[in-house]
């Protein structure tokens, strides 16, 4: 696994946007997740723990379970979800019996790692037979921003070229129907997840301008030469909608069973 994280630390700002992110997003990126009462649910990087709150609060009696690598951010899972059972672990190497869980979910994960095959055998192995996995990934190249800001531009690249640094992919979205053929799931689902911003929903625009924005503020630290620019370039986000400008993003959802 990749331990070249661009962003998803553990200080009290990225934990608020984290799980700003995780509500915001939630009704988008979990509409086609379905998890009942009694079930195993794994929640595969689990980070702060912000995306188990939100299945746990949709999907009432099912088991979540948390599991992720850094124990910094285990920590804070603890403090912020207290209900939360965690584990920590590589995900190349779950810790579980063959079969033990009946769902496995992920957000913005395989972006990150340098051996998604090798995961996605993983998260066969631990799926029950007939067991759903639920991952939601990134592809950056569906990133529009109208009219387009050049710091907006220039920061976006410097991302996706210190992901990329890191051993992670920026692009992973486009390559997730291979990668789950190749861990052995047979007819894996992937679908676009559009996320636009209009004057259609000017309430949902300025939320999905403040994520982007508050996204390139967090980066500081790993792009500490370009702190004016993603400064310019949140500004410019959060002034879109205002300006009657638009934006627009598709997440890639991979959904599989286990055979």
């Amino acid at each position: 696994m990749s331990q070249g994280y661009v962003h998803g630390g553990s200080d009290a700002r990225e934990v608020a946007r984290l799980e700003k992110q995780a509500r915001w997003a939630a009704p988008v990126l979990l509409r086609d997740f379905h998890a009942g009462p009694g079930m195993r649910v794994l929640d595969l990087a689990t980070g702060v723990g912000a995306m188990a709150h939100e299945l746990r609060s949709r999907f009432a009696g099912a088991q979540v379970l948390g599991l992720d690598f850094a124990r910094a951010q285990l920590d804070r899972a603890r403090q912020r979800q207290p209900w939360l059972p965690l584990v920590q672990a590589d995900a190349a190497a779950l810790p579980f019996r063959d079969g033990s869980f009946d769902r496995v979910h992920a957000s913005w994960f395989l972006e990150h790692v340098r051996t998604p095959v090798e995961i996605l055998r993983e998260v066969r192995r631990v799926l029950k037979p007939g067991g759903r996995c639920h991952f939601v990934e990134v592809d950056n190249d569906t990133f529009r921003v109208e009219p387009p800001p050049p710091d907006v531009a220039q920061i976006l690249a410097a991302l996706n070229e210190a992901q990329r640094a890191g051993g992670g992919d920026p692009f992973v979205g486009r390559r997730l129907a291979q990668y789950f053929a190749e861990a052995g799931f047979r007819g894996a689902r992937v679908v676009d997840l559009p996320i636009e911003g209009s004057a259609a929903d000017p309430v949902f625009f300025q939320g999905f301008a403040e994520e982007f924005a508050e996204i390139f503020e967090g980066l500081d630290e790993s792009l500490p030469h370009l702190v004016e620019v993603a400064r310019r370039a949140a500004q410019a986000l959060r002034a879109l909608p205002a300006q009657g400008g638009r934006m627009a993003y598709a997440a890639k959802l991979a959904q599989a069973v286990r055979d």
